[in-house]
């Protein structure tokens, strides 16, 4: 079970000195059965006036802090140390099918947890385009029909992202519309992750956007993944029966030990790792920075 030492760095600096900043953090790793977030804090400056945290209608940690004092540069440092299991994913020949799944959806929502209703329909970031329903048709005609057990057909569908999109920073900003990705075939991780929800959401299936880390530095003989030194965003699907299982389609691959998950929602806008307004200010620019990096403490183990 691996450990790992995340710092997250965000720097917003101002043209003119802010009078007064609010802001909204997601920035605290989960606890899930496969993850533990052993230690956590935050380092703002200036100095917040006033600092809260509760956990969102997500299950997810948020910080809400106000500075009252003016400044010009606003620094906000998360650090973590985070416990992450090998994630338990069942044998793709043991799930149900593509067709099985969408039937068992709505029982599972009425006897089970009705929030999943919540992650079958459109979001302002997550339209459902019939592009993204073409792509799964496509797929399933290539395929056994509907006969196909559902993870092998996800992994079949992120095979097909991976194939046919190009993870390319340059391409596409928080506020690029999807149908713009979907048209170039051009994005990064978290277009990616709306994209693959607005095809799985058009199959019935209740599908959650998932934001969080990679490891930077890989195990040996493993490849570096895309979106290391960044926030990275994966796609979950729930499976009745199973549960929600995290597929990484910038990546192709279902998601393991060297993912960190730090919030779960419908889209990025739920869980934007920061958020907020200031009064005054001007025009401001920001950077962001992520390492994520082995821990050897064993006595956090």
């Amino acid at each position: 079970m691996p450990i790992y030492r995340v710092t997250h760095t965000t720097t917003y600096w101002h043209d003119t000195p802010a009078t007064t900043a609010w802001q909204s953090l997601h920035l605290q790793p989960r606890h899930e059965p496969a993850q533990h977030c052993n230690a956590f804090e935050l380092e703002i400056a200036p100095h917040p006036s006033d600092l809260a945290a509760r956990v969102d209608f997500f299950g997810n940690k948020q910080h809400l802090f106000t500075v009252r004092e003016p400044h010009e540069e606003l620094s906000i440092t998360s650090r973590s140390i985070v416990r992450r299991d090998e994630p338990v994913l069942p044998v793709h020949g043991q799930t149900p099918t593509l067709a099985a799944a969408r039937a068992l959806v709505p029982r599972a929502i009425t006897v089970e947890d009705f929030t999943l209703e919540q992650f079958r329909h459109a979001t302002p970031l997550v339209p459902l385009l019939p592009g993204a329903l073409q792509l799964t048709k496509d797929l399933t005609q290539e395929l056994d029909g509907e006969n196909t057990p559902i993870l092998t057909w996800l992994d079949e569908l992120g095979d097909r992202f991976h194939q046919e999109f190009t993870f390319d920073p340059e391409a596409t900003e928080i506020a690029t519309p999807l149908t713009e990705v979907l048209e170039n075939r051009r994005g990064v991780c978290q277009d990616f992750a709306h994209l693959l929800i607005s095809c799985l959401r058009q199959q019935g299936l209740p599908a959650a956007y998932v934001s969080g880390y990679l490891l930077t530095q890989p195990p040996p003989g493993k490849p570096r993944l895309v979106g290391a030194d960044a926030s990275h965003a994966w796609v979950s699907l729930y499976v009745p029966g199973t549960g929600w299982i995290d597929y990484d389609p910038t990546n192709a691959c279902f998601v393991g030990t060297g993912h960190i998950v730090v919030a779960r929602g419908r889209d990025f806008y739920d869980v934007s790792p920061v958020q907020g307004i200031f009064s005054g200010g001007g025009e401001h620019t920001l950077d962001t920075g992520v390492t994520v990096e082995p821990f050897e403490d064993a006595s956090l183990a």
